[in-house]
């Protein structure tokens, strides 16, 4: 089975509250090298880093916070500022769709209470949304499949209380 197949699965697996079952997928992609910007290469899982990032980052925060006691949370913001660096170097609201969406489900699974790493979380999140409103709302509502994704993350957080529903809500 591929790491991708593998990685769906395990994000179900998570989003059943399972994480131990996504051991064997989390292994897997501890293993995988690190790219210049020292995240994940997941050009293996997908053509389209950022669509596999949406699948890895979520199943490796509900790995760590139920069975490896918050331990790779380090790594993981380092990794979460290197993808925003990313995005910020190459921004398109395709990109930043995808990534609201990895943010969203990766803070769903992460620990508040270890409150430095999940605030700044939030606040790339938050940050990232507020960039794109700016920047491709502005002159309407963008459609398709992008705009979908980033509605559902931003209706998602309103829900979490990550972000004021009243002031989002109605914007995208």
């Amino acid at each position: 089975m591929e790491l991708k197949e593998k990685l769906q699965k395990a994000f179900e697996a998570v989003q059943s509250r399972n994480a131990e079952a996504a051991k064997e997928a989390v292994d897997e992609l501890k293993a995988l090298p690190k790219t210049a910007e020292g995240v994940f290469d997941l050009s293996s899982v997908d053509s389209d880093v950022w669509a596999a990032a949406g699948l890895a980052y979520p199943v490796y925060v509900g790995y760590e916070t139920v069975c490896n006691k918050k331990e790779g949370y380090p790594d993981l913001i380092a990794q979460m500022r290197a993808w925003n660096e990313m995005l910020k170097a190459d921004y398109s609201f395709e990109k930043a769709a995808k990534a609201a969406n990895m943010w969203i489900h990766t803070i769903e699974y992460m620990s508040p209470e270890i409150y430095e790493y999940y605030r700044e979380l939030c606040d790339i999140f938050k940050a990232n949304v507020r960039e794109t409103l700016n920047k491709f709302y502005a002159e309407g509502k963008p459609e398709g499949a992008g705009a979908e994704m980033f509605k559902a993350a931003v209706l998602q957080a309103c829900e979490a209380d990550i972000l004021l529903a009243e002031k989002y809500e109605n914007r995208v």
